[in-house]
């Protein structure tokens, strides 16, 4: 038994005098780690038939532009369709996106809702010129009047909603403007002012704000009381100012308040 050892011992010397009694580096064997499933790839199309188009998401509504009577090209989308139209104003510094979840909603209740950039902002080029911004609602007003809409609705937050009721108060749209929204709306601002018009204004009107949105509320106690005709206010707590209202604690109150307002106007 002794003999059978040494033999295996010396034959093992051997061995390792034959390798020329280099040492190899013994590398640590890694943690066995769960296995992790390969992400799942959407099918290849089948030959001889057309890719999937993946279509926009609803909320881009489609495409249009109008042109302004000095001229300029404003950029908006509608959304949805129907006898009633919507048209939302945005606010600054914003663009027509504020609007754009909302005028998706109100598309899908039997209305067409327009959105659009005013001159400067988001999609549409020119300079930024508050005191003139009435004149892209009212290029707005006219691409649905050229389109045989029955009537308009008006919406408009912060300076969006000074030029609604501004635009609202105009004789040539006597018959098709059926209602102006004017949600933190201030009776002027950086040149563009509608104190004088609120008065003229022949159709139902809302006046929205916040009571800790000190300036709007102020605007929108003297603009109600120079409103003559069917007027309604209201005033939620908080400090949200204009689209800001379709977010937080009072956003489904505001939307319902809005789409009962388009409601009562299709009726005109």
């Amino acid at each position: 038994m002794k003999a059978t050892r040494f033999v295996i011992v010396a034959l093992l010397a051997l061995f390792l005098t034959a390798c020329g009694g280099q040492e190899k580096e013994v590398r640590p064997v890694s943690p066995e780690r769960s296995p992790v499933a390969s992400p799942t790839l959407p099918p290849l199309p089948t030959p001889g038939t057309p890719s999937a188009v993946t279509s926009p998401p609803a909320a881009t509504g489609v495409a249009i532009s109008f042109i302004t009577e000095d001229n300029l090209t404003i950029k908006g989308r509608l959304f949805g369709s129907g006898e009633t139209a919507v048209i939302f104003a945005h606010m600054y510094p914003n663009d027509q996106r504020a609007w754009w979840d909302f005028a998706s909603e109100v598309g899908g209740q039997g209305y067409a809702a327009l959105t659009f950039d005013f001159r400067g902002y988001g999609e549409t080029g020119g300079s930024q010129d508050v005191a003139r911004i009435d004149r892209d609602l009212i290029a707005a007003v006219r691409y649905l009047r050229e389109r045989d809409y029955q009537r308009v609705v008006l919406v408009g937050a912060s300076m969006g909603g000074t030029a609604a009721l501004k635009v609202a108060a105009r004789e040539e749209f006597d018959g098709l403007v059926a209602g102006v929204v004017a949600v933190s709306a201030p009776e002027s601002f950086r040149g563009l002012v509608a104190r004088g018009d609120v008065g003229s204004i022949k159709v139902p009107m809302l006046f929205v704000a916040s009571e800790g949105d000190g300036s709007a509320v102020d605007s929108l106690e003297s603009l109600y009381e120079r409103a003559s005709g069917f007027k309604e206010q209201k005033v939620y707590s908080g400090d949200a100012h204009g689209t800001d209202l379709l977010q937080g604690e009072h956003a489904e109150e505001f939307k319902a308040l809005l789409l009962d307002f388009f409601h009562t106007a299709s009726l005109q």
